[in-house]
């Protein structure tokens, strides 16, 4: 749906996305005589609503002169350069967004885990790289992102920021080319990579997109979507399957038993509920089917067995559409009823117009050239932006599945 911007009235800022939600029940059941005696007095539902303001994301592409020249018409390159780099900044911001979808509306993309490797480097290349090895998440992180560095996810004094050279999602590694942060302590195990914005300080439930994990958590402290959820227990809660042990076929029917309970057996919505899970799980799930495939000799032709293995993951788990996402937490799984699911939506993703209907833009040389004048630098620069939040009209209905074994890849 279309929104607007976050307002002020008064002092106060006042979010613009706004969900309604039924937070009790009314019109409750009572016995009587029919014998001409009191219906008793009725009630009807109560409702709240959550509140949020639409995020602006940018994604900036720069281009030199000399590479646009150099590539342009075949006869300079096998591709040009402005074309492919087009495609591949869209394709980036499609993978940052999807990081943030991910994420718990904080703005942290990952924590360093205990397990990993940081290694703060002084070289500018090769063996010099500063380097973190072993992140949950590579894949939430792109080449030459800014991130900033907190010791902890609520931390409003943060380490600094840096510059990632390379991601690595193999070897679930980021790069750097400079030193890692190190402002109040060095970069170390446990602390919190946040995506770059210089106008909020870490730790707010509402300075980023909120996420998956934002809305599905199984807690009835904190807030979301600017209610308290202590004030209606269990409404805001999000029923949790803390598996700590593999994936099996009937982890669907305790899902949907956990979904009748919140919704109701009958609920339309429980129809519209998919799975969302990272690869890990992915292949976990297709693993099941492979214990049980049976192969019928008669039915193999010629001299060579049949392949038994698949190209793609499967698209449904339980009867339900699945969905893998490259950069989704580890070892979780996400039952979502994508009708009480949400976009506010003030800009939806686009190039940026710097003024009427010009998407291209010169680059200021800042700062001023060596010679002391301002002027410009020999290249141009474009920028997908959007602006956009989520939002889940009822946490209670949704079901999340954590510590499922990681298979070995």
């Amino acid at each position: 749906m279309k929104v607007s911007n976050e307002t002020a009235a008064g002092g106060t800022a006042r979010p613009s996305f706004r969900v309604p939600f039924r937070v009790q029940a009314g019109a409750a059941v009572a016995q009587g005589t029919g014998n001409a005696d009191s219906l008793y007095r009725g009630s009807g539902s109560q409702w709240a609503a959550f509140a949020v303001s639409p995020v602006f994301v940018y994604n900036v592409c720069e281009i030199s002169w000399l590479a646009q020249q150099s590539t342009d018409g075949k006869e300079k390159g096998l591709f040009e350069v402005k074309a492919q780099e087009m495609k591949n900044s869209l394709d980036q911001a499609m993978q940052g967004l999807e990081a943030l979808v991910n994420a718990d509306g904080s703005g942290m993309l990952d924590q360093i885990p205990s397990t990993a490797t940081v290694n703060s480097g002084t070289g500018s290349a090769g063996p010099g790289f500063s380097s973190i090895v072993g992140m949950n998440i590579a894949a939430a992180f792109t080449d030459q992102q800014n991130v900033t560095v907190y010791p902890t996810e609520t931390s409003a004094s943060p380490r600094g920021s840096f510059t990632i050279s390379y991601v690595d999602p193999v070897s679930q590694t980021i790069y750097s080319a400079s030193a890692l942060p190190s402002t109040g302590g060095a970069t170390a195990t446990g602390d919190y990579l946040f995506i770059y914005n210089g106008n909020t300080s870490a730790g707010a439930a509402s300075a980023s997109i909120q996420g998956i994990r934002a809305w599905q958590v199984n807690s009835n402290t904190g807030t979301i979507g600017g209610l308290n959820r202590a004030s209606y227990p269990g409404r805001l809660s999000t029923p949790v399957i803390a598996l700590n042990a593999a994936v099996t076929p009937g982890l669907s029917q305790r899902a949907l038993t956990l979904l009748g309970r919140a919704l109701g057996p009958d609920a339309s919505a429980i129809k519209s509920m998919v799975w969302h899970t990272g690869p890990d799980q992915g292949y976990a799930m297709a693993n099941l089917q492979y214990n049980v495939q049976i192969e019928y000799k008669s039915a193999v032709k010629g001299d060579k067995p049949e392949d038994m293995s698949y190209k793609l993951f499967q698209e449904t788990f339980g009867g339900r559409p699945l969905h893998i996402s490259w950069n989704a937490l580890p070892g979780r799984i996400d039952g979502l009823v994508l009708d009480n699911w949400y976009i506010g939506e003030l800009e939806p993703l686009e190039l940026y117009d710097f003024g009427g209907g010009q998407v291209v833009a010169p680059v200021p040389d800042i700062p001023a050239s060596p010679t002391g004048q301002n002027t410009y630098l020999a290249s141009h620069m474009f920028s997908y932006v959007s602006c956009w939040n989520l939002v889940n009209a009822a946490p209670k209905s949704g079901v999340y599945v954590s510590g499922a074994t990681q298979p070995t890849i």
